[in-house]
This record gives structure tokens, sequence and C-alpha cells, in this order.
């Protein structure tokens, strides 16, 4: 978890989040997800390369988290709290409230070619196995 800088003010709070200073990267893209209908789930992936920070900028959410080997689901319910995601950890957004608006900071742009869609490729790509059962580690 990645504790933002707040700005209390009388008249609305401020929360920033600098690349490179609060996340340890460069912020490539940035896109949110909102008006997800009950019970419905986003994520399902991991990357090969891009590093993410997922806030829920208003309502909550919960993200599950997987580096292969280890499994934590976060509920994130402030704007002031990121959740940083590096590089190879499967991701699954899910019960999200009504209303709510997640908002993510990417280290790259879209690239098709980095994900993995697959959560038993992911894993075998973790854990070295090309899919042949040889180490490639």
């Amino acid at each position: 978890m990645v504790d933002l800088p707040r700005i209390a003010d009388p008249r609305g709070n401020l929360t920033f989040v600098e690349g490179s200073n609060h996340i340890p990267f460069d912020i490539a893209r940035v896109y949110y997800l909102y008006d997800v209908p009950g019970g419905e789930g986003r994520g399902g992936h991991a990357h090969q390369q891009l590093q993410q920070l997922v806030v829920a900028a208003s309502g909550s959410l919960d993200v599950l988290v997987d580096d292969g080997t280890h499994r934590e689901r976060f509920f994130l319910n402030r704007s002031y709290y990121g959740l940083y995601i590096p590089r190879m950890v499967w991701r699954e957004l899910d019960d999200f409230s009504s209303g709510s608006v997640c908002l993510v900071l990417a280290s790259r742009p879209y690239e098709e070619e980095d994900y993995f869609r697959d959560y038993g490729a992911f894993v075998a790509a973790k854990h070295g196995d090309n899919g042949t059962g040889l180490d490639t580690a």
C-alpha cells in the first residue's frame, strides 16, 4: 500500500501523485474504471513489464493480487491510498461499490503483448517453465 500525500482544506481535500517520487515509476498512461455492474470483476491478468498504482478514487473495491505463490486481498476505500502492483503479479478487481471509480496509473502505454491473460501460463512463466517442463530461469 502507498500512502499518498493529502492536503486538507475546508473547501475539499487534494491528493496528488508524482511519478518516480510517490511511486517507483514514471506515469505513461492513466485510465479509470467506472459504472462496473454489481457482481462483475475486472482485471484477471498479469503484465510482463507494466507496473501500476490502483486507487479507489471514489467508493470502494477489492483487489486480489497473486505472485504465483502467495495470494492477498486488499480493500481499497480511501482516495489517498494506492495499491502498487509490480510487474509479474496477477490481479483481479471485484466487489465494486455502487458509483465507485477505480483510477489506475500505469508505467507503460497499452501493449497487448505485455499481458498474461491465462493464469496457468502466468504461473508457468513466473516459475521458469516454458511449457515443456524445462526450467528456463
